[in-house]
């Protein structure tokens, strides 16, 4: 099996690069792809350790893309897979978005702090980031340290939906790219794109929604994904049925549109039940791309 979807500390998972992999070659997975959320950051260290063992590491990225409601694109994210992470353009072009990623963030904290009373601050989120790319996580694990008898009713979702798209505290980003813009940008550098996660949007028509992607040029679908344990089917009763027939539907959207087929667990590390490889991604899905 392979895993072409997983974070590291270059953003918001708890593993280092090298460690990720030491853990795939435990686990005895024959590729993996670092993908973290708009940074390559890791990838340096993923594919120097990388090439030193007997497993195939792909360099990647996760880019969140321009939210746009008329054309249902909201929280919709792009994987780039091969990508040549020493592109000048891919550098600066991320440079960019991290500063607008940084923005969000410092002023979703403001809001928290101004107008609903928690007691947290961007430079406690920073910190604990250790420089890298800061996400929900962080700023979820600031406000539960900081304000343990204001969270004690909420959920860690409950706390992720105030700060995430429709939340009460949520910022949007000034600098972002949209659909086409990033599904460009990792065709300049050599990658492949690929939709993550179709099934973990809400759409009208999923159908339409492809075809909007497909006409932005998207390459590949991610097929394979633990839907059972991620949103937003985590704790619901359509958990198993989301794991068994979600994946089924996109290898026939793939087959339909002619599209690449990838996959990945969307592995964070740290106490969350998701495994790395668990999302059962075949060997021969690397054919495609490499």
């Amino acid at each position: 099996m392979i895993d072409l979807h997983l974070h590291s500390t270059a953003s918001d998972g708890l593993d280092t690069p090298y460690q990720l992999i030491k853990k795939a070659i435990d686990l005895k997975l024959k590729a993996i792809a670092i993908t973290d959320h708009d940074t390559i950051e890791g990838i340096e260290e993923f594919v120097t350790f990388g090439e030193l063992k007997d497993i195939i590491v792909i360099p990647g990225i996760e880019i969140s893309i321009r939210h746009e409601p008329n054309r249902e694109l909201i929280d919709v994210h792009i994987i780039g897979l091969n990508i040549d992470y020493t592109s000048h353009k891919l550098i600066n072009t991320i440079s960019n978005q991290i500063k607008g990623r940084l923005d969000q963030k410092k002023a979703i904290c403001k809001r928290l702090n101004k107008e609903f009373g928690y007691n947290i601050t961007f430079e406690e989120v920073l910190e604990i980031t250790r420089g890298k790319v800061v996400g929900r996580p962080h700023i979820v694990e600031i406000l539960i340290r900081n304000n343990p008898e204001k969270v004690k009713l909420k959920s860690k979702e409950d706390l992720f939906k105030m700060i995430s798209i429709g939340g009460d505290a949520y910022v949007e980003r000034e600098v972002e790219l949209n659909l086409e813009e990033s599904v460009e940008l990792i065709n300049s550098v050599g990658g492949i794109s690929i939709l993550a996660h179709p099934g973990i949007y809400s759409v009208s028509k999923k159908t339409k929604f492809i075809e909007v992607c497909v006409k932005a040029g998207i390459e590949g679908i991610e097929v394979e994904y633990t839907y059972a344990k991620n949103r937003p089917y985590l704790g619901t009763d359509k958990s198993n049925w989301a794991q068994k027939y979600i994946p089924e539907y996109f290898r026939k959207i793939a087959n339909k549109y002619n599209l690449i087929k990838s996959g990945g667990s969307d592995y964070h590390g740290g106490k969350k039940n998701i495994i790395m490889g668990e999302a059962n991604v075949p060997y021969n899905y690397l054919k495609s791309f490499i």
